[in-house]
């Protein structure tokens, strides 16, 4: 994977996402000169740890959660209960934790979890911060059966998932999702997107060692059927998918596939 990674790390970043940049700036107070070089330093100590598309291609500066349609029913739910809790699976630098701060939510309700321990000590060099915010972060892999995980067990309204399930095959994906489910509630909403595709399906992995499951709207529901049967768990799911630039830019890879695209999902708990 080392070699071919290489091919994901974006050399010719002239500028970043708008909303990044406004944050780095107002939030961080990075003067705007030092924006790019900046992010560039920290995102090439990150590829370094775990060289992801999304760590190369930039993608780690994106506010996914504010860009869905849930984000203001999100965000009232979350303001207007402080005893709400939030969890960011997958939170790499923690910009959606940032971004929730910023609009408003206290940081005892923000929550993170991540495979890469390191990502949340570089988050607070991304966004130099560490002394105005500080929340819970974990460290895990969502398949460690060895792993403590009563501190999440039943705990949180409101959870975050964007490029995480894609991860793996559909039976790593089931795995990963009953214990997601072990961290909610009736009433909680899970809110995300994934790589997927219009037919769903196995396809060949990132890595060339496998193959990982894309879900369609379809295969979506089927899956979450099966979630709670596994759970005792009920759930509804919305799911929408829809081609986007973020795929068509890795069109030319190993792994892709013509109905490649992005499924944006909102689940929730009904019991």
């Amino acid at each position: 994977m080392k070699n071919e990674s290489s091919q994901w790390l974006q050399s010719d970043v002239k500028d970043i996402d708008p909303a990044a940049r406004e944050v780095l700036e107002k939030y961080s107070g990075i003067a705007p000169e030092e924006v790019v070089p900046h992010v560039l330093a920290i995102r090439d100590k990150a590829f370094a740890l775990y060289p992801w598309p999304c760590i190369g291609q930039m993608r780690f500066l994106r506010f996914s959660l504010a860009s869905y349609p849930s984000y203001g029913t999100v965000l009232e739910r979350l303001r207007s209960d402080p005893e709400s809790r939030f969890l960011d699976l997958g939170c790499c630098f923690g910009q959606d934790i940032r971004k929730l701060f910023i609009d408003g939510v206290k940081p005892h309700q923000l929550v993170g979890l991540d495979l890469v321990p390191e990502f949340h000590s570089l988050s607070y060099d991304l966004f130099r911060d560490a002394s105005k915010l500080e929340f819970e972060f974990h460290a895990r892999d969502l398949h460690d059966d060895n792993a403590d995980w009563s501190p999440l067990q039943n705990r949180f309204d409101v959870l975050h998932l964007t490029s995480l399930l894609h991860i793996w095959n559909w039976e790593g994906q089931v795995k990963a999702a009953q214990r997601i489910a072990s961290f909610t509630k009736p009433g909680s909403i899970l809110v995300g997107s994934s790589l997927g595709s219009g037919v769903g399906g196995e396809f060949p992995n990132l890595e060339g060692t496998g193959t990982n499951f894309r879900q369609s709207e379809e295969t979506f529901k089927k899956f979450w059927d099966e979630v709670g049967e596994k759970t005792g768990t009920r759930w509804t799911v919305k799911a929408t998918f829809k081609a986007m630039d973020s795929t068509k830019m890795n069109m030319n890879q190993a792994w892709a596939e013509p109905n490649m695209g992005i499924l944006l999902f909102e689940v929730t708990r009904l019991e």
